[in-house]
């Protein structure tokens, strides 16, 4: 019996993932387990794997596709099994209230898979997203064009085909040709095509023809907009982030409070501790020992192990500090779990363990949920403080800056002391700016006071 293969939801905020790579093709037999396809998310690239022993018999979104979550992929029957092909799933607009409800569609014999029942409109209508750009962009009506893709799909070449039988409108015979070059340069000089003759194939405007008309111009006339050397695609986990970060900034009240801090002991205590450790050929970064001090403190301040949700604010009995790890296109925050009851030495084991396996893009997606509160640090970097931007669905992110010796007051005298900079932010429907002052002290006593932690 066929079985289906849905995108899968990788933590509880994940609402669509994007097909990086399919990694088989259809009519490949595939096994239990086997990766099928590499699933790209705001934190990781994940293989998805067969759920069942089977022949590959469809395979819906397109590599690039963003898709929601239990979102049909791709259909796997069994040898010699025989499945009707399946329209991609859609989700259609809410309906208004005074609307009848939609019929649903009459159940099929057991080895078949029911498909969706779609609205006959473009919207909902079958095309690969090229043969889609280019109907939008020509006003045509995808429901008139015959479909000559697997599955019913409309390719870019039916819509080709279509123009040719059907002869260009009025609309697309006057529009304005021009290449997408001249069309940039033309904005960038502020020049109007239409007063521009084309010199390229049925009077199409090129590169040329724009040059030729600006170099008649004054300098001063010309538009001095710098044009960019290099246009990198916003896609991939870099716009996964992009969108989380926009909506973490839209939707929470965000508050962030700074402080600094005297380190001088907590420098002192790991090198203490490294002393020993190097005999196991073991050390304790700075980020390890501020996880175990923010794990103690939010025992002491639930507020700021919380999240918010339509029932209310939900405080968590786990505490589970994510660890933000740079990578070269963006960031993945790992989790180290229940923090605040297992020892530095574990730490420090898993700090570094699941940073070489982001870097590595190795991490399962276990690892990156459950996290509860995030711990990001730019201090390497030379940073002394910043405004970090809280990780949905926390509430609470604490920024740690560089730590360097500068001249205070410590007892009544000018001292070098070693100074930290911690910056906090928070969601201010969850928590107000008193409790989260109280918990950034007493984060602050424990650095200044580390052997309590120990206690």
């Amino acid at each position: 019996m066929a079985v289906e293969l849905r995108m899968l939801q990788m933590d509880q905020t994940m609402t669509k993932g994007k097909i990086g790579k399919w990694l088989v093709k259809e009519g490949d037999t595939v096994t239990e387990g086997q990766p099928l396809l590499e699933i790209e998310t705001d934190k990781v690239v994940h293989e998805q794997e067969s759920p069942a022993d089977g022949v590959i018999a469809q395979i819906l979104p397109e590599e690039g596709s963003d898709v929601p979550v239990n979102a049909l992929l791709a259909i796997i029957a069994a040898p010699g099994e025989e499945v009707e092909r399946v329209e991609a799933d859609t989700i259609p607009e809410p309906q208004e209230p005074d609307e009848p409800e939609p019929t649903t569609t009459k159940p099929t014999a057991p080895t078949k898979i029911q498909s969706q029942q779609t609205l006959p409109t473009a919207e909902y209508i079958k095309a690969s997203p090229a043969a889609k750009q280019l109907a939008e962009k020509l006003t045509i009506d995808l429901t008139q064009v015959k479909a000559s893709g697997p599955g019913g799909r409309i390719l870019e070449s039916d819509i080709h085909r279509y123009i040719e039988t059907r002869g260009p409108t009025p609309t697309e015979s006057t529009r304005l040709k021009a290449s997408p070059l001249a069309r940039r340069l033309a904005k960038e000089f502020g020049l109007d095509l239409t007063s521009i003759s084309g010199s390229g194939p049925d009077g199409r405007i090129v590169r040329d023809d724009i040059l030729q008309v600006a170099d008649g111009m004054p300098d001063q006339v010309l538009r001095t907009e710098p044009a960019a050397s290099e246009v990198v695609e916003l896609s991939g986990i870099r716009k996964i982030i992009a969108e989380r970060m926009t909506m973490s900034v839209q939707t929470n009240a965000s508050v962030t409070l700074h402080t600094e801090v005297d380190a001088t002991t907590l420098v002192e205590l790991r090198g203490l501790f490294n002393e020993e450790l190097e005999k196991r050929e073991m050390s304790l970064t700075y980020t390890d020992l501020l996880v175990k001090i923010v794990a103690i403190a939010l025992r002491e301040h639930r507020l700021l192990n919380a999240t918010l949700t339509d029932e209310g604010i939900h405080m968590l009995a786990d505490i589970n500090i994510g660890v933000a790890v740079a990578l070269e296109d963006g960031l993945v925050v790992p989790v180290v779990r229940n923090a605040d009851q297992i020892g530095l030495a574990a730490i420090s084991e898993q700090v570094r363990t699941l940073a070489e396996k982001a870097r590595n893009n190795q991490l399962t997606p276990g690892e990156l949920q459950g996290g509860t509160f995030t711990l990001t640090n730019l201090g390497n970097f030379g940073v002394d403080a910043f405004t970090p931007i809280i990780n949905p669905p926390e509430c609470a992110i604490l920024g740690v800056g560089r730590i360097v010796k500068k001249p205070v007051v410590h007892k009544d005298e000018i001292a070098i002391r070693t100074m930290l900079s911690l910056s906090l932010t928070f969601d201010h429907r969850v928590v107000d700016g008193a409790p989260a002052a109280q918990f950034l002290q007493t984060v602050s006593q424990y650095i200044q006071n580390p052997y309590l932690m120990l206690v």
